[in-house]
């Protein structure tokens, strides 16, 4: 099985789990963070609950996507130690995959006219 194979067995990604290597690309964060990362990044039209985040990035350090960096205490608040998350090279080579469908699509979308220059639905051309 080659590279692209395993590739190919990972994309489609959950749009939640794209986020959360979106979030990991430049920095390694703790699991509330990247929470909050997604729903500022995305001016609020993803919340991730905690449940769903925790699972998916359990299931991405499982798969390889993600890795512990170091678990730090909260001086400030004096908290329990956090789990930081750091993307691995596995991990950036999936979400180039998954970046790399998305503009796949999206050239399909802008060749089909659905949407005009500004992203706003285009009129006058409903499908049959």
């Amino acid at each position: 099985m080659t590279h692209s194979d395993d590739l190919d067995r990972h994309v489609p990604l959950a749009p939640h789990s794209f986020q959360i290597l979106l979030s990991l690309l430049d920095r390694e964060l703790h699991g509330y963070s990247i929470i909050k990362d997604i729903e500022t990044r995305t001016g609020g039209e993803m919340v991730l609950g905690t449940s769903t985040a925790y699972a998916a990035i359990k299931r991405m350090v499982e798969s390889g996507f993600l890795e512990e960096a170091s678990s730090d205490s909260d001086e400030q608040s004096g908290g329990p130690q956090r789990k930081v998350y750091r993307i691995t090279e596995w991990g950036r080579d999936v979400a180039r995959a998954e970046g790399l469908r998305i503009t796949r699509l999206e050239r399909m979308v802008a060749e089909k006219g659905l949407l005009d220059p500004s992203g706003v639905p285009a009129t006058g051309k409903v499908a049959p």
